[in-house]
């Protein structure tokens, strides 16, 4: 159900505030300025108890409001049933860590926001989840001298380097925008930071940029004016890593692979050119064998060998970086069991590259079993197609 429709059944519900809710037409935006302070914790309060997603989708749009953190702190998560009080304290963890007050509602309620009021510096940044391949978008979004904003946008690879780089223009009220949308792309929604953090990934991706791979040609233009050479830059893995411990229990580390098989995290394989020279002597062997169960268990066996091998050494340390961040991003968002399951998986592969640890062993079967799949339907295509004859 969309956000409008669970407002409209919210509208029915809470027929004090229906005069309200329908001009907005599903505007979150919108319907916070037209509700007062009451009706806006009555509504988000209903949605959560009624329409948890509808709830938290309304909620993370409010928070970019200056008193998004106050409303949120005003409900009684006691009240709520119990996915409700998840999404609550979530958020509500999330600001907290994100350095913004939260407090309990007074007299003179406090006024914290996301974005700076008019005359004051914007500087912000953004970080969304590494996508299946091991890359991942960044932003950060600086107030522009000659007035507005400006956003800059990187995409990121711990093996390749500086992928690409984009930089924008933008007034406040567009700024809000892109917020809003870059914090709500379901999968890959990101995460608001510090913009040191920002600079700090893209300097390090720049700092290994790959042979082979050009930087591009707005990040060489911008390079000497985003502050990547200031000493004692931090990532966020650095910050989450000072924050956390790494005793996750078996518990969480089985959460985690549940995560990795739900593709919500990795598997981050081999470089297409690596994987291929694993793989391609084992589809070889395979294509030419008869297809039958015990020739699918041999390659199922030697693939995943194989596979794993090639999860070792360099990439071993590259995906334990992309775990100790991965973690920050859990953290971020009050998963604290999930960022110490990647924090203590990316600590076994920095100690030892021979142990890949449950996590990437989820990874490798992840990836195995795709491969497995590929080749059978290759076969399968092979002798249903034309003889060569034809």
């Amino acid at each position: 159900m969309s956000l409008a429709e669970s407002l409209e059944r919210a509208a029915t519900a809470c027929s004090a505030d229906a005069d309200a809710i329908r001009p907005a037409n599903g505007d979150p935006t919108r319907l916070f300025e037209l509700l007062d302070q009451n009706a806006r914790a009555r509504v988000l309060a209903w949605l959560l108890e009624n329409e948890v997603e509808a709830g938290r989708e309304l909620a993370e749009n409010w928070l970019l409001e200056s008193e998004g953190s106050e409303l949120l702190a005003s409900l009684s998560a006691d009240e709520l049933p119990k996915a409700g009080r998840k999404v609550l304290r979530g958020l509500l963890h999330r600001a907290r860590s994100q350095g913004r007050a939260v407090v309990e509602t007074t007299s003179k309620p406090a006024h914290v926001g996301r974005l700076p009021e008019m005359d004051e510096t914007i500087s912000v940044g953004f970080l969304s989840p590494y996508d299946p391949r091991g890359g991942r978008l960044v932003y950060f979004v600086e107030s522009n001298p000659a007035g507005g904003a400006q956003v800059f946008e990187a995409l990121i690879d711990e093996e390749r380097g500086v992928v690409d780089f984009q930089v924008y223009r933008a007034g406040r009220r567009q700024v809000k925008s892109f917020i809003r949308d870059v914090t709500h792309r379901g999968r890959f929604s990101a995460v608001e930071t510090e913009a040191s953090d920002v600079r700090a990934l893209i300097a390090r991706a720049a700092a290994r940029q790959a042979e082979g791979q050009a930087l591009p040609a707005a990040f060489k233009e911008w390079r000497g004016r985003l502050g990547l050479d200031e000493s004692g830059l931090e990532t966020p893995g650095d910050r989450v890593k000072a924050a956390l411990s790494t005793d996750a229990t078996e518990e969480e580390m089985a959460a985690l692979c549940a995560e990795v098989e739900a593709g919500q995290l990795g598997p981050w394989p081999p470089q297409p050119g690596v994987l291929e020279a694993l793989v391609g002597p084992i589809r070889e062997e395979y294509c030419a064998g008869e297809g039958n169960s015990e020739d699918d268990e041999r390659m199922r066996v030697a693939l995943g060998e194989a596979i794993a091998v090639g999860y070792g050494g360099d990439l071993s340390s590259v995906n334990a970086e992309r775990l100790t961040e991965s973690a920050y991003l859990y953290w971020k968002n009050g998963e604290e069991a999930h960022a110490r399951a990647c924090l203590a998986n990316a600590e076994i592969l920095g100690r030892d590259a021979a142990d890949l640890g449950a996590v990437s062993t989820e990874c490798v079967r992840i990836v195995t079993e795709a491969l497995v799949q590929d080749l059978k339907g290759q076969l399968a295509e092979g002798e249903a197609g034309p003889s060569p004859s034809a």
